[in-house]
């Protein structure tokens, strides 16, 4: 089946539907929310780095947790083209607020008070608490549809049974997932255009051979349907939100918009097995997560460091590139990813 035919069953009408209501309302309710921000949330440029703080300087004041914008246009996108007679439905939005609600604490706390945030011990408490609830509902749920624990293999073709363990898998995958946005939300631009990007392909992974066959959109089943039709409102909701965190941004996510991004694709991925698929098509947020682990551990062993800062986007900028070049680079690399995670899955 050719991908245009994608576009001819009822499920196709609602991804459409999804991301251009998300888009729509981004586009339309950012300005109003910018100038709210504004007058209360601003960003402190106050990293460990001073190096860092005097290269963003030009940043400080901007108004941030915009996430709230992506969080909300999503929530409401979902529910208006997503059966909500499907319990995943309801477990897709509760798992989006949740994390929208934890990286907004993290923002307030940066913004009012001396601490920067969260500790990162109390951060990754919340995240566990939140994706093992995500994982086990998740796990339930598929149970009464016969297909719960598994997960796809990519290019082998294989499907591997995980069994109960899968709710310990899941649940790193959905807190390895919202800290990797995190960490590539840096650069004007750089994680929501990457978010489109990515969330854009796993509607296509999600609907096409990766699972089932490229056949069985038309009768997708709750779970890929809830997943597609949530894909696509994520990739409407942060290209709108692109149009206002574009260099010079007029607003940033903060850990209120990333979070809830990175939990959002990876219950996306798991609940049709295609979480592997979701590491090669973010394969930009994949490699961001690695640079930092990779500079804290020689760093720690060495006391040298692999790059000039991390995340790998901070090294261009301490190298001197410009912001627009290194979002530029960013967005090409994600494209490239997901032309091969597509390549796989179809």
């Amino acid at each position: 089946m050719l991908i245009g035919e994608l576009f001819e069953t009822s499920l196709s009408v609602a991804v459409f539907g999804a991301g251009l209501l998300s888009m729509t309302l981004s586009f339309v309710c950012g300005d109003w929310l910018i100038r709210w921000l504004k007058s209360r949330f601003t960003e402190r440029i106050d990293s460990d780095s001073l190096r860092l703080n005097e290269l963003h300087s030009a940043k400080q004041n901007t108004p941030t947790m915009g996430g709230l914008l992506i969080a909300g246009t999503t929530v409401v996108s979902i529910l208006c083209f997503a059966d909500v007679s499907t319990p995943l439905v309801w477990l897709f939005c509760l798992t989006v607020s949740a994390f929208t609600l934890l990286g907004a604490a993290d923002d307030w706390i940066k913004l009012r008070t001396i601490r920067k945030g969260l500790t990162a011990r109390e951060k990754l408490v919340f995240q566990c608490l939140i994706a093992f609830a995500a994982a086990g509902g998740m796990y339930l749920f598929q149970t009464d549809h016969g297909h719960a624990g598994r997960t796809m293999i990519p290019w082998l073709d294989r499907t591997l049974d995980l069994g109960w363990f899968w709710i310990p898998w899941a649940a790193f995958v959905i807190v390895g997932s919202s800290n990797a946005v995190n960490l590539a939300d840096g650069l004007d631009g750089l994680a929501s255009g990457c978010t489109t990007i990515t969330s854009s392909a796993m509607v296509l992974v999600i609907c096409s051979s990766a699972g089932v066959g490229i056949n069985a959109i038309d009768n997708p089943g709750p779970g890929r349907a809830a997943a597609a039709i949530s894909c696509a409102a994520l990739a409407g909701s942060t290209l709108g939100f692109l149009w206002w965190n574009r260099y010079p941004a007029r607003v940033f996510m903060g850990d209120a918009g990333s979070l809830p991004i990175g939990g959002l694709l990876a219950i996306a991925a798991l609940s049709t097995g295609s979480e592997f698929m979701l590491a090669i098509i973010g394969a930009v947020f994949v490699v961001e997560t690695v640079s930092v682990v990779l500079q804290v551990i020689w760093y720690r062993r060495t006391r040298r460091r692999v790059l000039l800062c991390s995340p790998l986007h901070n090294h261009f900028v301490f190298r001197g590139d410009s912001e627009t070049r290194i979002v530029a680079a960013f967005w090409l690399a994600a494209m490239f990813a997901a032309l091969i995670g597509l390549t796989a899955a179809f």
